[in-house]
């Protein structure tokens, strides 16, 4: 695997040499033969079923064609990401609400990325970094040579990775936003692995991790809520405004972010990975 994707990411690179248009297009290209062939497997079946457990009375197998479009696309853009310069950078992603970062980052304290898996989430932070901000992004990965792999396309434009298999989060994610730096942090997988509340998402009772909380109420950090949507060729990254953690308004800021989030999937299931994951989608709506 890591032979094939070093291959292609190769031909890629002497490509990315050439104009930003063609360039642009072979990866599109890629991601256009891979959805036609993803739609012939078991994944379609699986992801079909597994909006079907969310959202039994939708038009299950339209949003899982979508949602194929969108991940295969998304894996290319990743492939191709140390590539991208500035004109890459411009027609793949469009912006709304970029004020919202500096206010957020005003009083010197760091900002919080709260995301989903949703879009191309992936590239979100060499997309900030492009624009000039320091961001540090946070996940967990095995050592297993396929995320060393991705890592790598992630820290594109310096964009630094946070194992929390490897780093002490808190202490790592303390440390960066001391300096005002962005943090990235995932709110919808890994909820059961850490302290968490049950709350109510799309009308079930749901795991809600807490630790982007915690992070938020003991660094002073705002949380900026962010979110994805991916049409084509086309990222368009939504920041939403900032608020602050408080003892006093932890549940308040779950509902308010949460409410965001659950706007966004209702209007556009297709843009959730997590039905990707047949695992993962049911023990979140089964709370186990």
């Amino acid at each position: 695997m890591i032979f094939f994707l070093g291959s292609l990411q190769f031909c890629y690179r002497l490509i990315f040499f050439g104009p930003a248009g063609v360039a642009l297009a072979f990866m599109r290209f890629g991601g256009w033969i891979t959805q036609a062939i993803a739609k012939k497997t078991r994944l379609k079946t699986t992801i079909t079923e597994n909006v079907k457990m969310v959202f039994p009375q939708s038009n299950a197998e339209q949003i899982a064609d979508k949602l194929i479009e969108n991940v295969s696309n998304s894996i290319f853009e990743l492939l191709c990401l140390p590539f991208f310069r500035k004109k890459h950078f411009r027609a793949v992603f469009k912006w709304e609400g970029t004020e919202n970062i500096d206010r957020a980052l005003k009083e010197g304290k760091g900002a919080i990325f709260l995301t989903l898996h949703a879009g191309n989430y992936e590239v979100v932070p060499a997309a900030l970094a492009d624009l000039g901000y320091k961001v540090n992004s946070v996940l967990r990965a095995s050592p297993d040579p396929v995320f060393a792999f991705l890592n790598r396309c992630r820290s594109h434009r310096g964009v630094n990775i946070i194992n929390v298999s490897e780093q002490d989060m808190y202490k790592e994610t303390l440390k960066v936003l001391s300096r005002n730096e962005i943090v990235g942090t995932l709110a919808d997988t890994g909820a059961l692995e850490g302290r968490h509340i049950f709350y109510e998402f799309l009308g079930r009772k749901v795991p809600i991790a807490t630790g982007w909380l915690t992070l938020a109420q003991r660094s002073g950090a705002p949380v900026v809520p962010t979110l994805t949507k991916k049409q084509g060729g086309t990222n368009t990254i939504m920041l939403f405004e900032p608020f602050t953690v408080t003892r006093d308004n932890r549940e308040e800021a779950i509902k308010r972010s949460s409410k965001i989030f659950e706007e966004f999937i209702k209007r556009n299931p297709e843009q959730w990975g997590i039905f990707l994951n047949s695992y993962e989608t049911k023990r979140m709506i089964e709370g186990k």
